[in-house]
């Protein structure tokens, strides 16, 4: 929804700016100057629509680099301009280095893809409320399929090693059954690197440095903030304000700072199969199997293809053959890249403000689509916009009523042969456009209309649970329709304010309020966060039993446990590392 929002306000306050250079009638075969001056144009105006200070841009074949550039500032206060060398922490773009390291060890036999993670880590484990559930592989780690939580909360912004975070999670429960559903989690990638710091002896950002990093010829990158990238990192902005480089205790899934000179490597050895410059650094079938979508059968995947750290589905760059991606996010900074292996072409785009995103995302396919078209001769297929069916409205009914939309609490109404969509202070309108798929609007002050840019908006039936699926660059956003459940009396009685009792000293989140109700029959949690993520919301939790709820729905920080614990004669709610005690100060009586 965040997309969303960004996407409404640039709509709103586009401002006049000059033209976009000509399109020539056709692009002359390897000439990429229309790229280079559409490029010129396009940042400049996006960067002032979003507020971006500086961004840096590499396109690369797999025998070298094809284009690269920088535009703005990498300080704005110190008029540093931004280069290809600057460094950015490029967030989760991380997770594919990470995996690239495992895999190395895996074509060796160092490690196993399909072992129990405990060969390795013996020490870890993970409770489930689901019995017989074995203990995730490797494979699983990094195709996110091991049902574990999104995130530990718990010292996210912190220096914890890897070591103690292994330890804290067997306290901690599965989200999702193993293999049912794609679930993005740093916690696979972080285990991963535990695994790779075990079987090392070293540090987990030294043993990347030695075992890939110098192999591939990436001189200004690190999982450290040290002398490699500190003289070249560029400054984050938050709100237009600079902000501090954040720390991160998950390392192997978002802590890599590097920059478009280096990525461009990385790039150039998948797109070279492996290889780079003449030195082998993964076999053809190594690299084959990390672009290779794993678990297709699982019944929750929504048609989501994850290879072992590549998103494979989603990017909407057409007629030429598949798409490999990543992208990344921290406090203040964003990244994505995007490869063609078929056509040897890939691209990364790099920025240093928390609004980045559509900005980044968009500008990395714009530029595939006209590398495409120069040199290969391929264009994109226009947009299409399916036209409005009519429905009975017994069809539309069956949609109607609460959801869980990735654990918040969502509300879908019939207005005439439309639906209305009820999320986080936003309202959407689905326009039917067959029996089972929508599309969606944005009612503009009440009077336009405003396409909103998602493939068409899906609601299926998958054992008996009805799921509203919205897809976004290859991740599925799904609501839940909520079915009537009991809300047992214990957790009726613990309806109230409550407080954080072991704050991190770097608090990943700034709770506002917390709050245990009961509203229409459903259990939720109210709370207004910042920080990993901005938002006030009302989460919906099933109770499974008299000390134990879980986050309903599917989808992002959805199934994680919220559990009742006694600490001197006192409840706690414990959830992700974090323990709430009931606040009985007087405001949270006058509340109440």
């Amino acid at each position: 929804m965040k997309r969303v929002a960004l996407y409404l306000f640039a709509m709103v306050l586009l401002a006049a700016c000059a033209s976009a250079p000509p399109r020539p009638e056709g692009i002359p075969h390897g000439d990429l100057s229309y790229l280079d001056q559409y490029m010129d144009w396009y940042f400049p105006r996006q960067m002032r629509k979003y507020d971006v200070p500086g961004v840096s841009v590499a396109l690369v074949s797999d025998q070298g680099v094809l284009w690269m550039k920088a535009y703005g500032h990498a300080d704005a206060e110190r008029e540093i301009p931004a280069t290809p060398r600057s460094v950015y922490q490029i967030g989760s773009i991380s997770k594919v280095v990470t995996a690239t390291a495992v895999m190395r060890l895996v074509e060796r036999g160092v490690l196993d893809l399909d072992a129990p993670i405990q060969k390795v880590l013996p020490e870890f484990s993970i409770q489930s409320r689901w019995d017989g559930i074995p203990q995730p592989t490797l494979r699983e780690l990094l195709s996110h399929h091991a049902g574990l939580p999104t995130y530990y909360l718990k010292g996210f912004f912190s220096r914890q090693p890897l070591t103690e975070l292994v330890r804290a999670l067997k306290d901690e429960h599965l989200a999702y059954r193993p293999r049912d559903t794609f679930n993005y989690s740093n916690l696979g990638p972080d285990i991963a690197g535990a695994a790779l710091e075990r079987l090392s002896g070293k540090d987990f950002a030294l043993y990347m440095q030695h075992a890939l990093l110098d192999p591939l010829g990436m001189h200004n990158s690190s999982f450290a903030l040290d002398e490699r990238v500190r003289p070249l990192l560029a400054r984050g902005y938050i709100k237009r304000q600079a902000a501090e480089t954040v720390t991160l205790r998950d390392v192997p899934a978002g802590g890599l700072f590097s920059n478009v000179e280096d990525l461009g490597r990385f790039m150039r050895m998948v797109l070279g199969e492996g290889s780079l410059d003449g030195e082998r650094i993964l076999a053809r079938e190594t690299l084959a199997a990390m672009l290779t979508a794993q678990f297709t059968d699982a019944p929750f995947d929504f048609g989501q293809r994850f290879g072992l750290g590549w998103m494979l589905s989603g990017i909407p760059v057409y007629n030429a053959g598949p798409v490999a991606w990543h992208n990344g996010g921290t406090k203040t900074f964003i990244s994505q890249m995007v490869l063609l292996p078929e056509k040897k072409l890939g691209v990364v785009v790099l920025a240093n403000a928390d609004r980045a995103g559509p900005m980044v995302y968009e500008a990395a396919e714009e530029i595939l689509r006209l590398a495409l078209e120069a040199r290969e001769g391929i264009q994109q297929p226009p947009p299409a916009r399916a036209p409005e069916v009519a429905l009975a409205p017994e069809q539309l009914e069956r949609y109607v009523g609460d959801y869980s939309f990735n654990g918040a609490l969502a509300r879908i109404e019939r207005r005439g042969n439309r639906l209305r969509f009820y999320i986080l202070g936003n309202t959407l309108e689905f326009v039917p456009v067959s029996d089972k798929d929508f599309r969606a609007e944005y009612r503009l002050l009440g009077l336009v209309a405003v396409p909103i840019p998602f493939p068409p908006i899906e609601f299926t039936e998958i054992q008996g649970r009805t799921i509203l699926i919205m897809r976004d660059r290859g991740i599925a956003m799904t609501a839940e329709k909520i079915p009537p459940f009991t809300v047992p009396e214990a957790w009726r009685n613990r309806a109230g304010a409550y407080r954080l009792v072991n704050p991190d000293k770097e608090y990943l989140v700034d709770v506002q309020h917390i709050r245990l109700m009961v509203e229409n029959d459903k259990l939720l949690i109210s709370l207004r966060l910042s920080g990993l993520e901005d938002r006030e919301v009302q989460v919906v939790c099933m109770p499974l039993d008299d000390d134990t709820v879980y986050t309903f729905g599917i989808g992002r920080n959805v199934g994680d446990i919220t559990k009742v614990e006694r600490h001197e004669g006192r409840e706690r709610l414990r959830y992700l590392g974090y323990y709430f005690e009931r606040d009985t100060g007087p405001a949270s009586l006058a509340q109440q």
